[in-house]
């Protein structure tokens, strides 16, 4: 015992000495993190929060790393002398404590509720990563502490332990709120792999001392044992108190009672008790969270008997009924053999998203979205037979899930195939799914649950084939926005044959749900192909055009520092600023020789800023006249090259004939005055007559005219706005967004209107800004489109570096381009809408975590 002591003190100022380089190497991770996400971030808020974020890392990461490990063992030395050493039962430790509130935590004072939630936040993301090897690490240090069953909370080095001490640290420190949360969230993830390289340091340590890992207490239940346990009783594996084989106060009384420290057999030779078991039973959350110490314990002859009656209950019930309810779930399931194409109509269906279509009619009036979907799905509803078979019918699907309640053998199965019932629940209740997808998933419940019997936590893999499988489908679906639309119905009958013959099937392992993903997603790889060219092509166009923009403007600023630009009109320096600098970038993209002035481009300003200035040219109009035809076809050469429509430079050329005028006049002057030989005149005297062009309007370039101005959009020639979908999206001028006939909402807007928008500011602080909701969208994210009066599922796949530019493509390849202020105009009038496409079975776990914390975890995080 002597030398159990002396280990586990070891495994604490390991623990804690570890601390100090496992929050470097998080603080290094967490400012390359911040600084991707600073050059990456196009508001100038958030880039200046992010850089400020990064930069106290840095600064403060030797003094708190130091402060850590200080921290760090004070805190194991504080919870391992307040552990009882006293041989009680304890189950595993309850999933709320790593995601629930403030007063869980053992390091947590009650007046800090706020960090106590920053600090469950924390642990959601840590949990998943160490749950294995911290359920191994609380066996062994239950042990070396001298308690004969696992006690999670008595573990010193327990996460929790680490997560506070972490928010301590960072709570200390003066921060702006926004800092502090970055640093919370991009420090998460690396701490969850520093611990788990921690704890499996500390598992070798213990076991090369020769620690043997406690166990957890579970009741051997005799099989003429009858009796019902309480549910607390039950959850934790024993009988109520006073059972067979325990006195009143639980101590072990003979073999009935408390098992032994030996580590579990894989053959079931311990039995738990699951006939009233509950999903926020301590038995299910150990399950859920932990992967479940008792997973390969057996199942309690009382449990059998109560499938037993479920069973022959479910045989007894016609088939036109629904499934017997258990406690606590709805009682609403849709129509038997329903068309998923509906039977309500209404002329405005057409107008809506097909996720807002199945709002009741009242709703309409207050906009698309005003509603909620009026169909509920769920395990308890009746499918299309036609469409699923006998699993349509929420019946048969009952009766698979019982038979194999029936037939498992270990707690793990049972456990596995609840998790499996309520997720498919959680999935089939997402408003963001159409409902046939929702239903589709509901079908696959038999697989699933096969799936459970051979491998029960599949669910917590997030590259399990299984759980792959349902969320790739989920993605897929959010293609599509109508289920009416021949495209889905393609997508769906695709969907509809990979799952019903995994329904056929017996399932043994993963394989065939790999073997389904890996069909699915050939099959749409190829329907995408021509699509994916369409998508690389106008990506190729819009980024060339920002590449080429983006060196026309460092063209025009390196001609804004030349020496030559005294008196040179502003008409002129607009010119090279703009189209000239553009077809110069064009030519020095698209020449492949790598020339350094392809096409002479450049060297053409030289003589153009001559040949403007009146004073020099007409001291050397020979060297002018001669000029004048090559320049002039250079320029129309290259202004041809670029796609540019002529109209664009027809002020430039007026004003170029106007400037060379005076000489051209004089050439004419001087032929007249050889054909006469009288050459007495000076010719100054001959060209100050009144036919003397007036020049009072081209006036020299002003200090402003002489600055280059960046482009604040890359230009697009007509072909190539064609190419990019802008014909659907801007009108021939700027034009506000307004009503077409029958209240129906024009698609998109050109403009660039020098006006703010004042009732978009003024219901800021309402709800969020059209510019905040813009710049959350990212490459790949989804939308509702309004365009052509219906609505389309659209997807960006491309924006401009500064932010100005975005394109959208719709099914089929359609783009749809447009600037940043018709998108706001867009997504302030409700016609574009972002599409929530996060995780949709993570999202359904988190659900179920919620579901599964207990009532008082689940307030005192709130």
């Amino acid at each position: 015992m002597a030398l159990q002591a002396d280990v586990f003190q070891r495994c604490l100022q390991e623990a804690a000495k570890a601390g100090k380089p496992a929050l470097e190497r998080c603080i290094d991770h967490a400012v390359s993190a911040l600084q991707v996400a600073e050059t990456q971030s196009m508001k100038a808020v958030e880039r200046d929060e992010l850089g400020q974020a990064w930069r106290e890392l840095v600064r403060l990461k030797g003094s708190w790393c130091q402060q850590y490990a200080a921290d760090l063992s004070q805190a194991f030395n504080a919870a391992a002398s307040a552990t009882p050493k006293v041989k009680v039962m304890s189950t595993s430790r309850p999933a709320a404590l790593a995601l629930a509130g403030a007063d869980l935590f053992s390091l947590v004072d009650d007046t800090q509720v706020e960090a106590g939630i920053e600090s469950s936040r924390l642990m959601q993301q840590v949990a998943p990563v160490v749950e294995q090897v911290l359920a191994e690490l609380d066996g062994l240090m239950s042990s070396a502490q001298g308690l004969v069953n696992v006690s999670p909370e008595a573990n010193p080095v327990r996460p929790e332990v680490y997560v506070q001490a972490l928010r301590a640290l960072l709570a200390a420190t003066p921060a702006a709120p926004g800092v502090g949360a970055l640093w919370v969230k991009h420090l998460a993830e690396p701490l969850g792999r520093e611990l788990k390289r921690v704890y499996e340091q500390l598992v070798n340590m213990l076991e090369l001392a020769q620690v043997r890992a406690a166990s957890y207490r579970v009741l051997q239940t005799p099989a003429g044992n009858e009796r019902k346990p309480t549910q607390a009783s039950a959850a934790m594996g024993r009988p109520a108190s006073g059972g067979p084989g325990e006195t009143g106060d639980g101590a072990p009384t003979g073999p009935g009672g408390y098992v032994s420290d030996e580590p579990l057999p894989r053959t079931p030779s311990q039995y738990a008790d699951l006939s009233n078991y509950e999903i926020k039973d301590a038995l299910f959350q150990d399950f859920l969270f932990r992967g479940g110490s008792n997973a390969n314990h057996g199942l309690a002859p009382s449990y059998y008997a109560t499938i037993e009656e479920e069973l022959i209950a479910l045989k007894a019930t016609p088939d036109s009924a629904q499934a017997p309810l258990q406690a606590g779930e709805h009682q609403e399931s849709g129509d038997a053999d329903h068309s998923y194409h509906g039977t309500r109509s209404d002329p405005r269906r057409h107008t809506l998203p097909a996720t807002d279509a199945w709002e009741e009619p009242d709703t309409w009036e207050n906009g698309p979205g005003s509603g909620g979907p009026s169909r509920i799905v769920d395990v308890l509803s009746q499918l299309s037979s036609q469409v699923w078979g006998v699993y349509g019918r929420a019946r048969e699907r009952a009766l698979v899930r019982t038979q194999l309640k029936k037939d498992a053998t270990h707690v793990g199965q049972v456990l596995g195939m609840e998790v499996v019932k309520k997720l498919v629940n959680q999935v089939a209740q997402d408003p963001r799914l159409l409902v046939p997808v929702r239903e589709a998933i509901v079908a696959l419940e038999p697989s699933l649950l096969r799936l459970a019997m051979v491998d029960s936590r599949f669910f917590s893999e997030e590259n399990h084939p299984g759980r792959r499988l349902m969320e790739r489908v989920a993605q897929r679906s959010f293609k599509y926005n109508d289920e009416r639309s021949p495209e889905f119905d393609i997508f769906f009958h695709s969907v509809t044959e990979a799952f019903n013959t995994l329904n056929a099937l017996e399932i043994e392992d993963a394989r065939p749900f790999g073997a389904a993903l890996t069909d699915l997603q050939n099959l749409w790889d190829e329907q995408d192909q021509h699509e994916q060219a369409q998508r690389s092509n106008i990506r190729q166009t819009m980024q060339f055009a920002e590449e080429r923009q983006a060196q026309a403007d460092q063209i025009a600023f390196d001609m804004s520092l030349r020496a030559d630009l005294d008196n040179v009109p502003g008409v002129v320096l607009d010119f090279l600023f703009g189209p000239w600098a553009l077809v110069m970038a064009h030519a020095r993209l698209t020449d492949t020789a790598r020339q350094i002035d392809p096409e002479g481009y450049g060297s053409l300003v030289t003589d153009l800023l001559w040949s403007v200035k009146r004073e020099v040219t007409l001291k050397r109009p020979g060297k002018l006249i001669t000029m004048i035809p090559g320049l002039l076809g250079k320029l129309h050469e290259g202004l041809a090259s670029l796609g540019l429509d002529p109209r664009e430079t027809e002020a430039f050329f007026s004003a170029i004939e106007k400037l060379h005028r005076p000489v051209l006049k004089l050439r004419r002057v001087r032929s007249r005055r050889d054909a006469v030989e009288s050459d007495q005149a000076p010719l100054e005297v001959e060209l100050a007559e009144p036919e003397t062009p007036d020049l009072s309007d081209i006036l020299p370039a002003t200090p402003e005219q002489r600055k280059a101005k960046a482009a604040g959009q890359p230009w697009l020639a007509p072909q190539e706005l064609d190419h990019a979908g802008f014909e659907d999206t801007m009108p021939s001028g700027p034009a506000e967004l307004s009503p077409t006939p029958d209240d129906e909402q024009a698609t998109t807007i050109s403009g660039d209107e020098d006006d703010e928008d004042e009732q978009t500011r003024a219901a800021g602080d309402e709800q969020r800004k059209p510019e905040d909701i813009l710049m959350d969208l990212r490459e790949g994210s989804w939308v509702d489109l309004y365009s052509k009066r219906r609505w389309l599922r659209a997807q960006l796949i491309w924006a401009s570096n500064r932010g100005t530019l975005f394109m959208f493509v719709s099914h089929g390849g359609q783009p749809h381009s447009m600037t940043k202020r018709s998108c706001e105009r867009l997504i302030k009038d409700n016609l574009l809408r972002p599409v929530e496409t996060h995780g949709v079975v993570a999202h359904a776990l988190d659900n179920l975590v919620r579901e599964a914390a207990p009532a008082d975890a689940e307030g005192s995080a709130a």
